[in-house]
């Protein structure tokens, strides 16, 4: 069961990474959080309903031992649905056989604008050091540490908490809609604020992790009388405003990565304006260094979106 524990997260490692590279090679920056969130939004949906399937399922009291039932089942739809994107979505807008040449250029021409070119097959060895000594790789491998470790806390042990406050087996499981439902909201919500205003995401996950924070100190401080108050404080720990959960390693985190970026982009405007270089040379030099997979630390006119 470990290892077979162990194969499962290794390879469904690569979903979100994998996910976000489609999401740069179809999409314009500004286009990408609402979308992204489209996509992260259903582990609300998981919330609000996988437990009250699994609490159906776990009543099968026939043929094979009833964990089976529920890995049988949502394995089933998830194969199906890993198939779907296979056979139907193309590696990149340029093989696209839904358009033609004139929208497949068009496709390439939209995300040229966020400066970090389509695709590259090519492996770059120095382009490996580069993420190995680059701060944000390590900011963000807090992050995501940060992250998980309380994620994995709530979603797996949800229902214990909750039948912690008193409540029955079934009402573990239906008590549960309202925090799948403030996740589901909170990931479009913040979606739609960072894709209809620029440079606001760091400032939106900085929001939501404070309020996570509310919830679990409530959580914490409140006596066990108030039960409906801890469960109220539990569903605002399912809040998050962008991509990622977590706590206050996460907050500081967001913020440490918010202030290097925000220095960086900076910098790199101050170095611009004493060369007295113009807006339009800068952006027609950055997205063509961008198109021949240079990186954003290598790309001086690419800047980071906050």
């Amino acid at each position: 069961m470990a290892t077979n524990r162990f194969l499962l997260d290794f390879v469904e490692s690569i979903v979100n990474p994998g996910f976000v590279m489609v999401m740069y090679v179809w999409y314009k920056a500004a286009e990408q959080p609402l979308r992204l969130e489209a996509y992260y939004c259903p582990n609300g949906i998981a919330t609000m309903f996988g437990g009250l399937i699994g609490y159906a399922v776990g009543n099968i009291t026939t043929g094979l031992p009833q964990w089976m039932y529920v890995i049988l089942i949502f394995g089933a739809c998830s194969c199906v649905a890993g198939v779907v994107p296979l056979i139907f979505l193309p590696d990149m807008p340029s093989t696209a056989k839904f358009l033609n040449a004139r929208e497949r250029s068009i496709a390439v021409e939209r995300v040229a604008g966020n400066r970090q070119g389509v695709k590259n097959s090519h492996f770059k060895v120095h382009q490996m050091w580069q993420t190995l000594y680059d701060p944000k790789t390590w900011i963000l491998f807090v992050m995501a540490v940060g992250a998980q470790v309380p994620n994995s806390a709530l979603t797996s042990f949800a229902s214990l908490i909750v039948k912690g406050f008193g409540f029955d087996t079934l009402g573990t499981q239906y008590l549960q809609i309202p925090g799948g439902a403030v996740q589901f909201l909170s990931l479009i919500g913040g979606g739609y604020i960072c894709s209809k205003f620029p440079n606001v995401r760091c400032i939106t996950m900085i929001i939501a992790n404070l309020i996570r924070i509310l919830g679990a100190a409530l959580l914490v401080g409140l006596p066990d009388s108030m039960k409906w108050g801890r469960l109220v404080a539990l569903w605002l720990c399912y809040f998050q405003g962008l991509g990622f959960s977590g706590y206050s390693v996460k907050l500081t985190a967001v913020i440490v990565l918010y202030v290097y970026m925000w220095t960086v982009n900076k910098k790199r405007d101050r170095e611009a304006t004493i060369e007295g270089e113009s807006t339009e040379v800068i952006e027609r030099a950055a997205i063509d260094r961008g198109m021949h997979d240079v990186t954003e630390l290598d790309n001086k006119g690419f800047r980071y979106a906050l």
